[in-house]
């Protein structure tokens, strides 16, 4: 197959979405086979996570890249461009690569008499790209789970597990338990991982531990720390204590919820087989950006968030009350996917703000404003809720900021509803094309 511009390989990918996700790797090791296993070929750290997985691969890009690695960045879902989920030395992977890649894996699934997901696709692109860039790291963020992840036909130097919370129960498993397995399955005899947990799991992280025979690093047994500061001038003071890099540090990640991602980080980092000097982290964290997570809009008291299951939406709604404790001040620009756990969500929200602005997510199968507003108005009969076509609730919530210059307005549920909101305020209305879909459940 060839691709004779991003455009058509784009449209490709979409195309794939209607395959949903396939929670088995099969498939996608006989196209690696048939490409060589590329995925072989450089050294990696696979970060896994209910939230905060992206935050914190962003970070170790960031200072290994200041540390003089050349390296590859691999997240998910997107924004604007396909492409920012594949980064070299912290650039877009380029056109002319991304396609080579494209359509060689293209070929590889022809070979081999299989089809990939929207996912598989772009995880065996990525691996092709790394190898052919030469790249001397690659930082992975796990799509979903674990176990059954195409990032982990890649095994990790060190593996990092953020967070710990129900997220796509219906793939995952019900219970934290079952969660914590899918999750653990990505740590590998005697190397390090490093993960932040609920107490009540740590029995089966124990039980993991002696199944698997990875070398666990636990956040408040062996590494630590805290915000030292409010923020200020857009920059954050905390601490960290671990068996390498304690001390003070200042990071542009200011959100509350963000210390999670910097400690995971630093530990990842310590426990590492690379050389990084102290000097590196200093320069690197005060020049950290990702964004959709607590990120400003310019000229306009508000933020986008991507904030897509209730622990966030819990951390988020934390972080609204630090800057605004007056709920009636406060309003949401809120969509929601079918498969998340939209009651919840909503429930959470309607604690912070009283205005919610409803949509569903551009170019996604969200949830009916409707429904949304009729939940609302049975359990929070005083919020106020419109809903309406995408951009007229733009426009909508946007203009409420302009009655009252103390009025805060964030926008969340989904991350493809930040995309289209960042499409809409730079004037583009050309349609968002989401990304992969959860419709399966788990292998037995």
């Amino acid at each position: 197959m060839k691709f004779k511009d991003l455009f058509s390989a784009t449209d490709y990918l979409a195309s794939l979405t209607r395959h949903g996700i396939h929670p088995e790797l099969n498939s996608i090791s006989k196209v690696l086979s048939g490409l060589g296993t590329p995925q072989d070929k450089f050294p990696a750290i696979q970060i896994t996570g209910t939230n905060g997985k992206g935050s914190t691969s962003v970070i170790l890009d960031l200072i290994y890249r200041r540390s003089g690695l050349r390296t590859g960045l691999f997240t998910s879902p997107h924004l604007l461009d396909v492409r920012e989920r594949i980064r070299i030395d912290g650039s877009l992977v380029g056109t002319d690569v991304f396609l080579e890649s494209m359509e060689s894996v293209c070929r590889a699934q022809e070979k081999a008499g299989v089809t990939l997901t929207f996912f598989e696709t772009l995880t065996a692109v990525s691996f092709l790209a790394f190898r052919l860039s030469r790249i001397d790291l690659a930082i992975l963020e796990v799509g979903m789970g674990g176990r059954w992840d195409a990032t982990s036909l890649c095994v990790p130097e060190v593996s990092v597990l953020t967070s710990l919370a129900k997220d796509h129960t219906e793939i995952l498993g019900d219970t934290l338990e079952l969660i914590l397995r899918e999750k653990a399955a990505i740590g590998h005899s005697g190397k390090p991982f490093v993960a932040t947990l609920p107490p009540e799991v740590l029995p089966e992280w124990e039980h993991q531990k002696s199944l698997l025979g990875f070398r666990p690093i636990l956040r408040g047994l062996d590494f630590d720390g805290r915000w030292e500061s409010d923020p200020q001038e857009k920059r954050r003071e905390f601490s960290f204590s671990g068996p390498a890099f304690s001390g003070r540090y200042q990071t542009s990640l200011i959100a509350d919820y963000q210390i999670h991602n910097v400690l995971s980080a630093l530990a990842a980092v310590g426990a590492g087989p690379w050389p990084v000097s102290e000097r590196a982290i200093r320069e690197a964290l005060p020049n950290l950006s990702h964004p959709g997570r607590w990120d400003p809009v310019s000229g306009y008291s508000a933020f986008l968030d991507g904030a897509h299951n209730p622990e966030a939406v819990g951390e988020l709604v934390r972080q609204i009350r630090n800057v605004r404790q007056d709920a009636r001040k406060v309003a949401f620009l809120v969509g929601f996917l079918q498969e998340k756990d939209w009651r919840s969500m909503t429930d959470i929200l309607s604690r912070a703000g009283n205005q919610f602005f409803l949509v569903v997510p551009p170019g996604t199968n969200g949830i009916e404003p409707t429904a949304v507003a009729a939940y609302l108005k049975e359990r929070q009969p005083g919020k106020d809720c419109l809903t309406g076509p995408f951009q007229e609730m733009c426009h909508s919530a946007f203009d409420w900021l302009s009655g009252d210059r103390d009025r805060l307005l964030v926008v969340t549920g989904s991350l493809y509803l930040v995309a289209g909101v960042q499409k809409w305020l730079a004037g583009d209305d050309s349609p968002l094309q989401a990304g992969e879909r959860t419709s399966v459940s788990a292998p037995s």
